[in-house]
């Protein structure tokens, strides 16, 4: 029988892996702890339950990956029950500096608990790469997609759309170098607010983008209730983060009906894999990135989800693979 779980969960309700957290939490089931920070946890209660499951991302529990270790098996040394995790933005080579104090601190994560999930193949090879723990889990990002009625596959705005916050890396700087040099008249809309320490990004991404010639706009956050028909209102959804492990941006586009232009690396082949036809993949330059782009704004049709295509896993498909680990932990 599968055991009582806590899932606790720490940052802000807007980030991406709180709101994973909830969601998950939501069709799981059990008791949820919500905390916006480690110091308000600290002042909370942890209901009965016979296990804990916590959300882990290093940048949401210290101000350095270090120090959100810290905070983490400090947690799990003052509880009296199994502790389990799922693993958020797994290390690899591209966190650059941080790369090998963050691999550290996820060693000192997985050392702390008896059940350890990731999101993707991709992840649980970066962690195979580069920690001893060897039977990690692996539980997608859940994708629940309703068909589009045909009459809203008609974009309002003449711009590529990226979703999510606003940081280096994230590919803003890359597709206003691809329309710059693009026949077609498309500017660029940031759906998302400003990742904190990051706000001089907005001026150097509108000066980039003033000297090519590209209208560059930004939205802030976009609240739930405004999300799909935003993401339904651009000519092309574009999702050019080529470092990713895990993204609920692009799960969030797919849900909304649109197919992204991403490019081709072992994590979006393996959503591809999952649930042929949601992405459009392309190469990793922005020469692949500038014709994708230009094929979409031609044949507008392509960048919608075909109402055939069956996705994988639905939130109940994740409740199913959670249940089962929490059972299987508990039988050992």
């Amino acid at each position: 029988m599968t055991p009582t779980v806590c899932h606790v969960i720490v940052g802000p309700r807007r980030h991406g892996v709180v709101r994973h957290a909830m969601a998950t939490a939501a069709v799981v089931g059990g008791p949820v702890v919500i905390a916006d920070d480690i110091a308000e946890l600290r002042g909370r209660s942890i209901p009965d339950a016979e296990r804990i499951h916590i959300h882990f991302t290093d940048r949401l529990f210290g101000a350095t990956a270090t120090l959100g270790a810290d905070e983490f098996v400090s947690l799990t040394n003052a509880l009296d029950r199994p502790v389990s995790a799922t693993l958020h933005d797994v290390p690899q080579p591209s966190d650059g500096h941080a790369f090998a104090m963050r691999v550290a601190a996820y060693r000192r994560v997985i050392d702390a608990v008896d059940g350890v999930v990731v999101s993707s193949d991709h992840e649980r090879t970066l962690l195979a790469d580069h920690t001893d723990r060897r039977g990690v889990d692996v539980i997608p990002l859940a994708l629940d997609r309703a068909p589009t009625p045909p009459g809203e596959r008609a974009p309002t705005r003449p711009v590529v759309g990226v979703l999510g916050f606003i940081y280096p890396g994230k590919g803003h700087a890359e597709i206003i170098e691809a329309l710059g040099g693009a026949d077609a008249d498309l500017g660029l809309l940031a759906l998302g607010a400003v990742a904190d320490g990051h706000e001089d990004m907005i001026a150097d991404l509108t000066t980039r983008a003033a000297d090519v010639d590209v209208a560059f706009e930004t939205t802030g956050f976009v609240p739930d209730t405004a999300l799909e028909a935003a993401l339904r209102s651009v000519a092309v959804p574009v999702a050019f983060h080529r470092h990713l492990s895990a993204s609920a941006s692009i799960n969030t586009w797919i849900e909304a009906g649109r197919r992204p232009l991403v490019p081709r690396n072992r994590y979006t082949a393996e959503i591809e894999a999952d649930s042929p036809g949601v992405l459009w993949l392309h190469g990793d330059s922005v020469g692949d990135l500038r014709d994708a782009i230009a094929r979409a704004a031609a044949e507008p049709e392509l960048t919608w989800v075909a109402d055939d295509v069956v996705v994988f896993p639905s939130s109940e498909q994740v409740a199913a693979m959670y249940r089962a680990r929490f059972d299987a932990w508990s039988r050992r």
